[in-house]
């Protein structure tokens, strides 16, 4: 199996900016070699089951442009203060989300959302929970303004007056070597696609690497049964194992009672688009790793995903625009007993991929 971002490789990059006297900013006699950057190779071979990586034309995939991304993903320079990384809010151990029900600023002030987990991301269309973003590259732009209160003019030149940074932007992007905004935030959106899940219990049984319990595989049926679970409308992606349908992608799933649709606290969707239609819809998020990832929903109003579970069985609630494929709306969920409901939370154990948090080339390079 390929590694994405090879140790080597990474120590090979600090090892070069080290060595080459002549590496400054601008420098026209920089020699040529300096600027030839190396195409990515590292996504692993996945089978038609998996959505292909979108990548843009204008950021074509690299190593030193992923090596890149990630030292910039973990380094704190690029907050207004210098203290929060985008690793702060996206921490691995919790499938690069974090455990609070809302998300935090950089001067500690707290957003009206949970922090949105990074899993997955090259195969998205729309970014946050209100979807007010089409490209991974402004997502990445949009959380450092608004989180992180990113002033890139100091951070510019912070990055340039190290000079593993100086190297790294020049093999990355080329001349003439500079460090722009553009080219930080394509570094960390490369580094993002990098983030594949492919090996859960589940993606192991799919491939006939293992074999799921007998409580596990009523789970899965529960999950795809109209009747019961009622899951897969939302979280399957037609052949895909990606687990959130990436064609409805925004979906109000009854939690909150309101008789006007104005009267939603939160618009979702609705903030982006104007539709008042849209108001109470949030992105649908993957089911994988969500058990590392909790408390669950755009507010992080459930602690566990029991209380899930029992939302979707047991607690609908009434506003004009639930999702219709919530067939059982009418009839307050599914209501399916415990034995049901403790199946169902066995096949969601088996999407857990601990390969993924831990995998060596998504961790911190400073440490």
């Amino acid at each position: 199996m390929k590694k994405l971002i090879p140790i080597a490789l990474l120590l090979t990059l600090f090892a070069a900016c080290k060595q080459d006297p002549k590496i400054n900013n601008n420098n026209p006699n920089d020699p040529d070699s300096l600027y030839q950057s190396s195409a990515y190779s590292g996504f692993p071979a996945l089978t038609n089951r998996y959505r292909k990586i979108i990548i843009p034309a204008d950021n074509p995939m690299t190593a030193e442009g992923v090596a890149l991304g990630r030292m910039l993903f973990y380094d704190p320079v690029l907050s207004a203060d210098s203290t929060v990384s985008c690793a702060s809010c996206h921490n691995p151990r919790f499938n690069f989300s974090d455990s609070t029900p809302t998300s935090k600023q950089v001067f500690g002030s707290l957003t009206k959302r949970t922090t949105q987990v990074l899993i997955d991301m090259g195969v998205q269309k729309r970014f946050f929970w209100d979807g007010r973003k089409s490209t991974l590259e402004d997502a990445v732009a949009d959380a450092m303004q608004g989180e992180q209160h990113v002033n890139y003019v100091f951070a510019k030149n912070k990055l340039e007056a190290q000079q593993r940074y100086t190297y790294l932007f020049k093999k990355a992007f080329g001349r003439p070597g500079d460090v722009t905004e553009d080219k930080i935030k394509k570094a960390i959106a490369q580094f993002l696609r990098t983030f594949v899940s492919y090996n859960s219990k589940f993606d192991k049984f799919m491939r006939g690497e293992a074999s799921l319990t007998t409580d596990e595989t009523e789970g899965f049926a529960i999950f795809n049964d109209n009747n019961r679970g009622d899951c897969f409308h939302c979280h399957a992606d037609g052949p895909y194992l990606t687990f959130a349908n990436q064609t409805l992608m925004f979906a109000n799933n009854a939690l909150d009672s309101v008789n006007f649709l104005y009267e939603f606290e939160d618009k979702g969707l609705g903030v982006f688009t104007l539709d008042e239609n849209d108001n109470g819809r949030f992105k649908i998020p993957t089911l994988r790793n969500v058990m590392l990832s909790p408390p669950y929903m755009h507010d992080g109003r459930f602690s566990t995903i029991e209380e899930v579970v029992v939302h979707y069985s047991d607690s609908l609630k009434y506003s004009p625009n639930v999702d219709p494929l919530m067939q059982r709306f009418n009839d307050r969920g599914v209501h399916i007993n415990q034995t049901e409901k403790n199946q169902l939370i066995a096949f969601i154990k088996t999407l857990t991929d601990t390969t993924f948090i831990n995998k060596p080339e998504y961790q911190n390079p400073f440490k």
